[in-house]
């Protein structure tokens, strides 16, 4: 017998039988899924209480053209996609890779978890999104201060326990005050925006970039070095440069940086990196 056919077969043989949920079952799911709002755990409960009765080689959430992987595992050739809903709001697609094709009343069955799933899933949702606004400054759409300060502290004890580079560059714009006395806040609040394009334009994925009140910014640069934080000033001082309005405006940045030493605290740090600004601008 062809292999293929016959592993076809014994997976088949494998198949656990879908049986519907009943109104206990439903309660009990409901139970274990409410007032849950990270999405991770969640997702742990939901695949958990699935795969009770279907066999998921693999499980991906795809969201506004982000893939979350649920489940890890192989994908096989067998994949069913499903949307979510919630009333009028879509919630994502979930691809299921299962080891055998999905039956009638396995896919019943997964339409009753999901229909079960979605009311939770959408309270997650907004629970991140006004988690999302809190941790965001309204004008340039970067980190704020309170971002800033939670993710420092998880820094810094990244470098402690595994040794990783970590660099706080601290940036100040220059000409700023004049902008806004002699032309008013809405070009002020242009410069903010514009300036914090800049710096999103001239860092990696894993950095971050924050506005911590006025015109002061932050970055976080890790993994990181020395070098690491000079070739981000020159990028950010070149884009300055280009940026029509930036350049209009006559608006420049003074900046420092401090890289992560043993013992380091947040203030140090920033302390460090702000000696290092007020030196520089005070020479120009």
């Amino acid at each position: 017998m062809d292999p293929i056919l016959w592993d076809k077969i014994f997976a088949d043989e494998r198949k656990p039988r879908a049986k519907p949920l009943g109104a206990d079952q439903r309660l009990l799911m409901l139970q274990k899924l409410q007032g849950k709002l990270e999405l991770g755990l969640l997702f742990e409960i939901f695949t958990r209480e699935i795969e009770k009765q279907i066999d998921i080689s693999r499980l991906i959430w795809d969201l506004d053209d982000t893939c979350t992987l649920i489940r890890r595992g192989k994908s096989t050739e067998f994949r069913q996609t499903f949307v979510l809903r919630f009333g009028d709001n879509e919630l994502g697609k979930l691809q299921y890779s299962t080891p055998y094709k999905l039956d009638k009343d396995e896919i019943n069955l997964l339409h009753t978890y999901h229909r079960l799933f979605a009311g939770p899933l959408a309270n997650a949702l907004e629970y991140r999104r006004v988690k999302n606004m809190a941790m965001r400054d309204y004008l340039s759409g970067l980190g704020n201060r309170t971002s800033f300060e939670q993710d420092i502290q998880h820094a810094i004890a990244m470098s402690e326990r595994r040794n990783v580079g970590l660099v706080v560059l601290l940036f100040d714009l220059d000409n700023f005050k004049q902008v806004n006395d002699r032309f008013g806040h809405l070009d002020g609040d242009k410069v903010i925006r514009h300036f914090a394009m800049v710096l999103k334009q001239s860092v990696r994925a894993s950095d971050r970039c924050y506005r911590i009140g006025g015109d002061e910014f932050i970055m976080i640069l890790q993994p990181a070095t020395a070098e690491s934080a000079q070739k981000v000033t020159r990028r950010v001082l070149q884009l300055t440069i280009e940026d029509a309005t930036l350049r209009t405006l006559k608006i420049g940045s003074s900046f420092g940086y401090a890289q992560y030493n043993k013992g380091d605290t947040a203030t140090s740090m920033i302390d460090r990196a702000d000696r290092q600004l007020y030196k520089q601008k005070r020479n120009k």
